[in-house]
Formats: C-alpha cells, structure tokens, sequence
C-alpha cells in the first residue's frame, strides 16, 4: 500500500529509452503518482519551469553521456524543493559522485533487481515533501491563530484598562496629553492666533501658542513640542516645507498642518503634511473658522493615538515575559519554515 502522502504527487522521468520510461510510468503510476516522461531536455526544463514536480528522475546519458548532469543543475536552481534521482545503466564510481554533488538525493542503477528500491526511493520522496508541506501548512496556521490569540489578548487588555478607568473615576483614559491639545500657529498675521483662540478655548481643552515667523515657529516647537503645528503658506522668512520638516525632526509625533489663503485665480487649500506627499484636507480655505471641524478630527485622532500608546504599554509591562517567549518561539518556526523552503 503506498502511504496517502504519495498518491496524486507530479513525477518527471527524463530519459530517451522507451521502454524504461513506458516501465516507470506503468510501475509508478500504479502508486497512484501522475508520471510525465519525455526524452528531451529542452522540454524537461520547460516543465520544471511551469509545473512542480514532487520528484524528477534523470537518465545520466539522455540525451549524450554525462548530459543528465546539465539538467540536475538546471532542476536544482529552478524548482529547488524537487527530490531527484539520478539513473545510469553505467557502474562507476565517478558518476555516483557528481549525482549526489550535483544535489541529486540518490543515484540508482537502471537495472531490474533496482526497480523495487526505485519504486521505494520515489515514494519516500513524494511522502517526504508532501509531509513537510503539511507540516508547513499547520505551523502557518498555528501562527496566524496564535496572532489571533494575542489580538484577543490586547483587546481584553483594552477593555479591563477601560473599566479600570471608569471604576476609579478617570475622566479620561489618555491622562494630560489627551485632555488639553497643544497647538502652535505660524502665521506672519498677528490676529489670527487670537482668532484661533477664540474659537478653540482654553476651556474646552485648547492651548494656543503663536509664532509669527517660521524661524520662531521652530524655536518653539523645540521647547513645547506641540501636537499640531498650523503653517502658513508662503511666511516671510522660510518655505512652510522646510518649517514642518523640521518640525518633524524636533517633534515627530506633532501632526503638521499648512495652509493657503484664497486669493485671485487660485483658491487656498488646507493640506496635512506627513510622510513626502501632503495629503489635502480643505479646498476654498479663507479664515480659521473653516478649521475647526478639520482641528476637532485630527485632536480626536490624536487622542485615539495616545490611548493606543496607553494601552500597548501597559499590556507590555503586564505580558512582557509571555511576549518575549512568544516572539522567540515565532521567530524559530518561522525560520524553520523558510529552511525547509529552500
């Protein structure tokens, strides 16, 4: 009885005697394995290119003495997880030798008392690849239910943080930072900070801090490290890119702003700076009233952000020996998969 494993596995012979490649389809597709034969190589390498092959047997002289060798190189770099075994009617030493340097798994003998030692070789073979490709297949999806696992994990850490906050009192989850939202506005116009502040309130959680140049814009960015950074464009001493670039570097979690006033054949736009593409958030801008929806959104994403900060530190304290065993175990069967994929 051939094992489960080998039924339905691909197998290519190469060899340019008829009657041994009419024999081993017979014998080996009693085994139930699909058998292609064809006594050219030019072909044979045309199949490993476009179908895998569970295991290849190569005649050493098809379709010229020692030619076999060629295409045992060629299957070995293209379709490297094929087993393959090299066949010769000649007993010599030598060749024996440049099989298995060549990568062959066995060199085989043609000859009639072989065939059965043939037949098992084979099997094995497609058994062993089809093992491991199972082995493969469950280890993928013991790692990816594992990382279901821990998204459970961070999730209920999430929510015991959440009653924990509500139960002891806490009106917000993301403590100081998320509750008052620091804001610096660049912008050679001395009124439009206080317009700012006027429709975002110290009281309902604003802190407003002007610069009216975008070298002041810098300065202060390094000493407040604000959240969000408004920009005007152009400002009188520096391009408002190179301001939110460096921003970036004094403060890279602030969230940049830039901004252009309306005026004669070109409308102003309103633009989130992050990453080499500004993405625009606002068409037709021409004062800050038009801004306080776009501000509200982007502070309630700021706070979404601190509160994940929150809770991926403190589910980090809590698991951090589990998370480390975790880590070191997923980067061993990861690996353990990449090697048997070579």
């Amino acid at each position: 009885m051939t094992p489960h494993f080998a039924s339905g596995q691909e197998v290519l012979v190469v060899d340019q005697d008829q009657k041994v490649a009419r024999g081993l389809e017979s014998v080996l597709g009693k085994l139930g394995l699909v058998v292609t034969a064809t006594a050219d190589p030019i072909r044979a390498q045309d199949l490993l290119i476009n179908k895998f092959f569970a295991v290849a047997l190569f005649d050493v002289d098809t379709p010229a003495s020692g030619a076999g060798f060629e295409l045992l190189r060629f299957a070995r770099d293209r379709s490297p997880l094929t087993s393959i075994l090299m066949m010769t009617a000649r007993k010599a030493f030598d060749i024996g030798v440049a099989g298995f340097r060549g990568g062959a798994t066995d060199v085989v003998i043609k000859e009639p008392d072989a065939v059965p030692y043939l037949k098992e070789r084979v099997v094995a073979a497609a058994n062993d690849l089809a093992a491991t490709a199972d082995r493969n297949t469950l280890l993928e999806e013991m790692l990816d239910m594992h990382e279901d696992f821990l998204r459970r994990m961070r999730e209920m850490s999430r929510q015991n943080v959440d009653l924990e906050d509500r139960v002891l009192g806490r009106s917000s989850p993301t403590g100081g930072a998320g509750d008052t939202c620091s804001m610096l506005v660049v912008d050679d116009d001395g009124e439009i900070a206080p317009a700012y502040e006027r429709l975002l309130p110290e009281a309902k959680g604003w802190r407003i801090t002007a610069a009216l140049t975008g070298g002041e814009g810098l300065d202060f960015a390094g000493e407040f490290r604000p959240q969000i950074v408004l920009v005007k464009d152009p400002l009188p001493d520096l391009p408002a890119r190179m301001v939110t670039a460096n921003v970036k570097k004094i403060s890279p979690d602030s969230i940049s702003i830039v901004y252009r006033l309306d005026r004669p054949g070109a409308p102003g736009e309103v633009m989130l700076v992050e990453g080499s593409r500004p993405m625009s958030l606002l068409s037709g801008y021409a004062g800050p009233e038009q801004l306080v929806g776009v501000l509200a959104e982007v502070r309630e994403g700021i706070r979404q952000k601190v509160k994940e900060r929150r809770y991926l530190q403190l589910f980090r304290q809590t698991n951090l020996e589990f998370l480390n065993r975790y880590n070191n175990v997923r980067q061993r069967v990861q690996a353990m998969i990449a090697r048997s994929k070579k």
